[in-house]
């Protein structure tokens, strides 16, 4: 797992990100084909080659990647993901969710800083190996906080009793998913 604070430097890209810029906050899954098959067209995808372009940690580099699936969620007490008691988004596994036995290279999640005080809990518990009995990592959800991570590891987030937790998750594939519920942008 590789957690960086203060990723994003550029003043610029994170008010596109703050003011909703290019339907940055736009729900669903997306698919983006890289920068190597096209100039970026989207806020989402600044941030993307900010992330795997620009500034990839060095042990990533050479990675096959043939795309991005990107997704935005913004979680509170209120608006939680699944139903198990004590979380906001269930344990689960990234997986191609078309039905495809595929599972990304490699997960990343970023949290756009969105005003003073975000949220309380909301903690990305990632565990060593899929099993909930298994050791397991709290990462909290630190404003303009990366972290990368095997998303295809069990993995959740803790119950939000107060704010709102905002993310941008990226995974890296190297081949697009089967899902339906994937739009290319």
């Amino acid at each position: 797992m590789i957690v960086i604070d203060d990723f994003i430097t550029d003043e610029r890209l994170l008010r596109k990100m703050a003011d909703n810029e290019g339907d940055f906050w736009k729900i669903g899954y997306h698919w983006w084909d890289g920068w190597w098959n096209g100039e970026g067209t989207t806020v989402r995808h600044e941030l993307i080659e900010q992330i795997w372009r620009h500034k990839c940690p060095e042990q990533l580099w050479g990675l096959n990647m043939n795309g991005f699936e990107h997704w935005v969620g913004v979680l509170s007490k209120d608006n939680t993901i699944g139903n198990e008691k004590g979380y906001a988004l269930n344990h689960h596994h990234d997986k191609d969710e078309g039905g495809g036995k595929d599972k990304p290279i490699i997960g990343t999640v970023y949290y756009p800083p969105m005003g003073e005080i975000q949220c309380e809990g909301g903690y990305l518990k990632v565990y060593s190996y899929n099993d909930r009995n298994a050791p397991y990592e709290l990462i909290a959800p630190v404003p303009n906080r990366l972290v990368i991570f095997d998303a295809t590891q069990l993995h959740a987030v803790t119950e939000i009793p107060e704010g709102n937790r905002y993310a941008v998750a990226i995974n890296l594939w190297d081949r697009q998913p089967t899902t339906e519920m994937i739009e290319e942008i």
